[in-house]
């Protein structure tokens, strides 16, 4: 009876559990028990990553497991490494805005510029007497082109001009003690107004060489504001030449209208409004290039900021 209890059993061979997909060799050895080494081979990869998992069997139940299973959890199973927050920063002299390029690229300078100028443009004071001026959907112009198209709005600024960003920034940064010897500038009329109402809120003296074909309503509008009107020269060039010249002999700071980091930086603040204002996919940019110069402030912060 013992012997016909422990025999297995030999029921039709359709009743028998399909194996067809496992080794013959597996099916053949005496002490194979398929639940044990089916139960093991699905907690090893079935799994997840990060989970424990269990313990291989012991020496004691050697004997019953199966050699191709054994053969594969023979090696220590990979466990995820733990991500600590010192690995996130980044090494010394890799600049990680500027992706795959390090200091040590041979193009230093202007890698450095580029974040000179993004740190600086997020940290300007400008709103000091300029706002944030909206950005405003086209909505007919939109329409008739098929396509979304917003203006920013910087004619809403106290002096109906972007300029007034980078005129104020410059100023602000320069010391008071130079500051009080007063500034100088040369301009046909939007730079102007900018320097002189940066020039009343910061209290300073500032004089304003402006050639004498400016019209009248551009120059007494710089009046207005508190600053000295000097017309000389038939050209933007010769008053420019003057202003420089002035500014040498009496100490003064020359405000220039374009080519100065600082004044970079100020204008800058337009196209970071912009990154942050403009909801969803930004297909182009249009920027008006009147002066050529123009461009610079908003291509340092728009090519570094969406990068």
């Amino acid at each position: 009876m013992e012997g016909l209890l422990l025999q297995p059993p030999q029921g039709p061979l359709f009743l028998r559990p399909r194996r067809s997909k496992l080794a013959p060799r597996i099916l053949t050895r005496p002490h194979y028990i398929p639940s044990k080494s089916i139960k093991t081979f699905i907690n090893a990869t079935l799994s997840k990553p990060t989970a424990e998992i269990p313990p291989l069997p012991t020496s004691s139940s050697s004997s019953h497991e199966n050699p191709l299973l054994s053969s594969t959890l023979s090696s220590p199973p990979h466990r995820a490494n733990k991500v600590s927050s010192n690995s996130l920063q980044y090494p010394s002299g890799y600049l990680g805005a500027v992706p795959e390029r390090t200091v040590k690229d041979g193009d230093n300078e202007s890698i450095v510029n580029a974040m000179e100028y993004l740190t600086n443009i997020l940290s300007s004071k400008v709103y000091d007497v300029a706002i944030e001026s909206p950005l405003q959907l086209a909505s007919k112009l939109s329409e008739r082109l098929g396509v979304r198209i917003w203006l920013k709005r910087e004619d809403l600024q106290p002096v109906f001009s972007f300029k007034l960003r980078g005129a104020y920034n410059m100023m602000a940064k320069v010391p008071k003690e130079q500051l009080q010897r007063g500034v100088i500038c040369s301009s046909a009329g939007n730079h102007a107004q900018g320097v002189a109402l940066a020039a009343k809120r910061l209290g300073c003296d500032a004089v304003i060489a402006m050639p004498v074909t400016t019209p009248e309503i551009k120059w007494q509008s710089v009046e207005r504001l508190g600053a000295t009107v000097v017309l000389v020269g038939d050209s933007y060039d010769e008053a420019q030449t003057y202003a420089k010249k002035r500014a040498k002999e009496e100490g003064r700071t020359f405000i220039p209208p374009f080519d100065h980091p600082d004044v970079i930086m100020g204008q800058g603040t337009v196209g970071m409004e912009i990154v942050r204002q403009m909801q969803g996919p930004l297909h182009a940019i249009f920027v008006p290039v009147g002066w050529w110069r123009l461009n610079s402030w908003y291509c340092c912060i728009c090519k570094e900021g969406k990068s």
